[in-house]
């Protein structure tokens, strides 16, 4: 497919309810807004908590995409129970089709998840529209090398859900600049609002865009709000052309340091295919 010359965006940055169907209820609401946008997205565990079947994944990222009317929603990621044990696991909705997008690589320490689930594998970007996007789940975001490995997959857009809280904004929005920057891509980050961390620290928001010249495009506030924002193809071939990073990574770098195999270098499993 050709690529669209500019992609329009639209971040849903949400509370949530312990009750699931409110939350969907309060989040399809908001995606009405959200007219005219090629791609909504979503953020990290942000139609609950607790794990979900699969089946109600689906069926939630399409009420949002029919409330929307977008080519393609991407669903964050959420807790799906498979095989028995927990994965953090991303949806999306594309053109009417479920695609597996995402798993968290590398759980949170943090927040306890490496006793609670599986380590996810690497997908490779999907194709929106001629555009290619890489989902990255949270803590992910801060490990240069999962980056590195999206732009030489052909990513052009690094796409994070997460739950930041507050005492960390500051660095995660950092992280993504400096993505964006680093890699010549767009990066952006959408956080939910108001989740609690076992230890009392709570999300408040911050979601933003970061574009391949290293400007921050926009930020959301700390409340539960939508935003906007158009994507510029011309701007990654004109940074391109003035920075050397892409062509270094992608002729040099990626040859001399990791012996030509990206994958070996750190021992993760590419999904070679979409489910």
């Amino acid at each position: 497919m050709e690529k669209r010359e500019v992609l329009s965006i639209g971040l849903i940055q949400a509370r949530r309810d312990s009750d699931w169907k409110a939350t969907l209820s309060r989040v399809t609401s908001l995606a009405s807004s959200l007219k005219d946008v090629d791609v909504v997205m979503l953020s990290e565990n942000w139609l609950s908590r607790d794990p979900i079947n699969i089946e109600l994944y689906e069926e939630a990222l399409e009420k949002v995409a029919h409330a929307s009317g977008a080519t393609a929603v991407l669903g964050g990621t959420n807790y799906v129970l498979e095989n028995e044990r927990p994965v953090s696991m991303g949806l999306a909705y594309i053109s009417g089709r479920i695609v597996r997008m995402c798993e968290k690589v590398f759980p949170s320490r943090a927040v306890g998840e490496r006793g609670r689930i599986r380590p996810g594998k690497l997908y490779p970007p999907v194709e929106i529209l001629g555009w290619r996007l890489q989902c990255i789940a949270c803590v992910g975001i801060f490990y240069p090398e999962l980056a590195r490995m999206a732009v030489a997959l052909g990513a052009n857009v690094i796409y994070n859900p997460a739950s930041i809280p507050s005492d960390r904004l500051n660095l995660w929005s950092s992280t993504l600049l400096v993505r964006a920057a680093e890699n010549t891509v767009y990066s952006v980050g959408v956080n939910g609002v108001g989740y609690v961390y076992p230890d009392g620290r709570i999300t408040l928001g911050g979601s933003g865009v970061y574009a391949p010249n290293g400007i921050v495009l926009g930020r959301l506030g700390s409340s539960e709000e939508t935003g906007i924002f158009h994507l510029y193809n011309n701007l990654i071939d004109n940074i391109r052309n003035r920075w050397a990073f892409y062509h270094d990574l992608t002729k040099y770098i990626l040859k001399q340091i990791y012996s030509n195999n990206i994958y070996k270098f750190i021992n993760i499993r590419v999904v070679e295919d979409h489910d």
